[in-house]
This record gives C-alpha cells, sequence and structure tokens, in this order.
C-alpha cells in the first residue's frame, strides 16, 4: 500500500517481484484522509500480509496508522508482522549524493515483501 510517490517505488518493486514468482497486490491510495480503510481490510484479508511504502520519516508516517488499523480490525487474518517501508530517520539533507541515502529504495521493498512472505 502506497500514496503518492511511494508509489513509483512499490510499482518498481512489484515488477522485480514478478520476476521471480511472486504476485504483488499493489494499492494505490488516492487519498489519505479520508482513506480506504475497507480496500486495505481486503487486501489483507485477501492476501494475509500488508507492506506500506512511503518516503516519509518513520515515526508519524501513514504506514504506521495503516497498521494500527490492521492490527484492530484484521490482526487474525495476518500472516506476518505488517512492515513499514520509509525513508531513513534522519534530518534530510541538502546535498543529492546524501538525499539518496536518506531515501527508500525500490531494493528495500523488495526485501520487506520477501520477509512478510518468507521467500
Amino acid at each position: 500500500m502506497s500514496f503518492g510517490i511511494g508509489m513509483t517505488y512499490a510499482l518498481a518493486a512489484a515488477e522485480k517481484l514478478a520476476e521471480d514468482g511472486i504476485e504483488a497486490e499493489v494499492i494505490d491510495l488516492r487519498t489519505i484522509r479520508p482513506m480506504d480503510t475497507d480496500a486495505i481490510l481486503e487486501s489483507v484479508k485477501k492476501t494475509n500480509r500488508c507492506v506500506t511504502v512511503e518516503e516519509g520519516w518513520p515515526q508519524g508516517s501513514v504506514g504506521n496508522y495503516i497498521s494500527s488499523v490492521i492490527m484492530q480490525e484484521a490482526f487474525d487474518h495476518l500472516d506476518a508482522p505488517v512492515i513499514n517501508c520509509t525513508g531513513k530517520d534522519v534530518p534530510m539533507p541538502y546535498a543529492a549524493n546524501l538525499e539518496k541515502h536518506a531515501l527508500l529504495t525500490t531494493d528495500e521493498v523488495v526485501e520487506a515483501v520477501r520477509k512478510v512472505t518468507y521467500k
């Protein structure tokens, strides 16, 4: 699940995972307020897993909110912990070469999906 620029990483990761036979369901949360909670819960009930993707910091992230909703409404459907993929918990650097290290990468999303699918 992702929104905004995070969809770039989510879709790229889904393509890489498909090459290895892992079919990822990607949900574009076009709005985060109001949140399409029904779509999130339906996906968790279908896949039994969730990875959230966003560029923001981990503290106070949208993914944390999504995780809390899933824990309250669909905990029994989870076969793995929810993983929130975010930017690094550092002040955003101004230098472009350092900024790349502070942001999320597609490979980190792929790794998170592999963790929740145990593959």
